[in-house]
């Protein structure tokens, strides 16, 4: 089976940069393999921040995901963050392998 990815944009609050990426460096809150996820991966820039949800139906469980998560870490992220946004269609390119050329 193929796994699919889909990503959240979300724009980091005013002076919490660096509390969200504390928060980021324990980890995710939850264990991936039982939330349906293969891999998770998490961008940090100056002003938003990207989370790569990775597994056979990320969308779907990643909404099954934000529908369970105690109210106390949706309250620490939403201190952290705003407007957060799921962009589900994705393109990918992959160089050819004979175009890879060691130096």
């Amino acid at each position: 089976m193929r796994n699919h990815q889909i990503a959240v944009i979300a724009q980091i609050r005013p002076g919490k940069r660096a509390e969200l990426k504390q928060l980021i460096r324990l980890g995710p809150p939850f264990d991936l393999a039982e939330r349906g996820f293969t891999r998770h991966e998490a961008f940090l820039g100056d002003n938003d921040i990207v989370l790569i949800f990775e597994g056979a139906t990320p969308s779907t469980d990643t909404q099954r995901l934000l529908a369970t998560l105690g109210a106390d870490q949706l309250a620490k992220l939403g201190a952290l963050v705003s407007a957060p946004r799921i962009l589900a269609e994705s393109f990918e390119w992959h160089a050819a392998p004979d175009a890879v050329h060691s130096v």
